[in-house]
């Protein structure tokens, strides 16, 4: 059984960017609780949601290229 390099590249890269997403979510969320300001509170959330779909994304990836689906 052999592994998809390239699947599983993009794998790692997905969870690569989700990092980025990780650390700038709850970033802007906390600033923007302390700001009291809507709009920031509103993209913290939204990058947080990007997060999880990277890193869903990430691991389908992974998954498909080790089980060969």
């Amino acid at each position: 059984m052999h592994t998809n390099k390239e699947v599983l590249g993009k794998g790692v890269q997905n969870l690569a960017i989700s990092l980025i997403f990780l650390f700038g979510g709850p970033f802007i969320l906390h600033l923007g609780f302390k700001l009291h300001n809507f709009l920031t509170i509103g993209i913290g959330v939204i990058l947080l949601f990007t997060a999880m779909f990277f890193i869903f994304k990430g691991i389908r990836y992974i998954m498909k290229a080790l089980f060969n689906d």
